[in-house]
Parts: structure tokens; C-alpha cells; sequence
């Protein structure tokens, strides 16, 4: 509930159906396939949308319960940290869901519009691929922000994860890049960054969504199986934290 008091949520909305309608004018400005315009806008509102509700609530989870000594009055109940960590986690989890479920089913709803106006197929599998892995990385990203909040202030887990995000989604040019390097010691150091930080790009679809071109299920599962581990894994490190952080 907590969560869902947070004005951090509501911002995003609206910042997403203020992006939903700038798509919407957008392709009433061109005569080439306006429905396109809306689709890139609306994959954009709704990553930006659960992006930021991962990174700010999730940088805020941890950190504010220590700030607040809230945790100490949740801990006279017989359960662990560790359970109390998976227990926010699980609120923000839903939170992040249903949020990205209310945003998709308008941006659908838009897209059928358009549809029906242009003629034009705009709503295929790939799209619906698209959303899903949204919502895996938005979840990924929310493990990430709730392991840097477990050891830092919300400001600086804020501001790791997005550092941590920018890192993930450019994977393959830091890697040619390290490849490129005169330098030995700065390609080891390059390449090490994109081997510990988690890939964001396995969530990315890129023009394939653009032009409808199919998605092999093997990359979907690969992907959600990529996600699944990374989350695991930061939260196991998340809960080994907090159980030897003083109150």
C-alpha cells in the first residue's frame, strides 16, 4: 500500500500518457505510416514509465527503512530481514505489473484505433513479445536498484542503477570497443565491465517491432531465463547484506 501511496507512480503515469499523446499528434503530422510513430512512442512511454518506477521505489526500499528504523517494528514479527527484503520486493513486483498491464492495454487500444483508420496491421506477435520483455527488464532493473539500496543511500543507489542500465544496454559496443583499445590494461578493464553487468539488450527487440519481423521463442526464453538468474542472485547478495547491516 505503501507503494501505491507513493507519488513517484503517479508521476510516471502521467508521464507516460503525456508521451501516448505526443505519439498520437505525431502521426497526425506525417502521411507515411503514422501508425509506426505511435508504436515506437508508446514502447517508449511504457519502458520509461516502469523504468523509472523500478529505479526510484525500488533505490528507495531498503535505504528508507533503515532511514525510518521502520524495519525494526517489521522485524518484532517472527520473520527474517531476508523475508521482509522479498516481501517489498514481491509489492513492487505486482506494482510493476499492473502498471505495465494498464499502459499496454491503452497503448494497444490506441494502436487498434489506428489500425482500423489506416487500414494498416500494427498489432502482431512481435509486439506483444515486445511488452513482455518490458516487463522482465523492468523487473530486473527493480532487483538491481533494491541490491545497490541495500548498501547505499537512495540517492547513490538511484544513480548506480542508472549508471548500471546505461552500461547494459550498449553490451555489444563496449565489447568491439575493448577490442579496438591500444591500450591492454583499459580492453581487460572494458571487457570486465560487460561480463559482470547484467545484459540488457536480451530485452531488446530494436526494428524487429518496427516492421513486424518474428521473434524465435528460443530468444524470449533465453531471455527470461537470463532475467530470473540475475534477479535471484541480487536478491540471495541483497538479503546477505541487510542481515549483517546494523539497524
Amino acid at each position: 500500500m505503501e507503494i501505491l501511496r507513493d507519488k513517484v507512480l503517479y508521476n510516471t503515469v502521467v508521464i507516460s500518457l503525456l508521451l501516448f499523446m505526443v505519439g498520437v499528434l505525431a502521426s497526425r503530422l506525417t502521411f507515411i505510416r503514422p501508425d509506426r510513430i505511435v508504436l515506437d512512442f508508446g514502447l517508449t512511454a511504457i519502458a520509461i514509465s516502469n523504468g523509472l518506477l523500478a529505479v526510484l521505489i525500488g533505490s528507495a526500499m531498503v535505504a528508507r527503512e533503515f532511514e525510518r528504523r521502520t524495519i525494526l517494528v517489521a522485524l518484532t514479527k517472527p520473520i527474517t530481514r531476508f523475508q521482509f527484503l522479498l516481501g517489498k520486493f514481491g509489492g513492487l513486483k505486482g506494482v510493476l505489473i499492473l502498471n505495465g498491464l494498464l499502459l499496454s492495454a491503452g497503448y494497444l487500444g490506441i494502436l487498434k484505433f489506428l489500425a482500423v483508420e489506416g487500414g494498416q496491421r500494427v498489432i502482431t506477435e512481435t509486439l506483444g513479445w515486445a511488452l513482455y520483455l518490458l516487463a522482465v527488464q523492468s523487473l530486473l532493473l527493480a532487483a538491481l536498484a533494491v541490491f545497490f539500496s541495500s548498501f547505499s543511500t537512495t540517492s547513490l543507489a538511484v544513480m548506480m542503477t542508472i549508471g548500471t542500465y546505461m552500461i547494459g544496454i550498449n553490451i555489444s559496443q563496449i565489447r568491439i570497443l575493448a577490442q579496438k583499445q591500444g591500450s591492454e590494461v583499459l580492453g581487460l578493464v572494458l571487457k570486465g565491465c560487460s561480463m559482470i553487468v547484467p545484459n540488457f539488450e536480451h530485452f531488446n527487440l530494436g526494428f524487429k517491432v518496427t516492421y513486424g519481423l518474428p521473434v524465435t521463442p528460443t530468444f524470449v526464453l533465453i531471455g527470461t531465463g537470463y532475467a530470473s538468474v540475475w534477479i535471484l542472485l541480487l536478491m540471495v547478495l541483497s538479503g546477505w547484506i541487510i542481515e549483517r547491516r546494523e539497524s
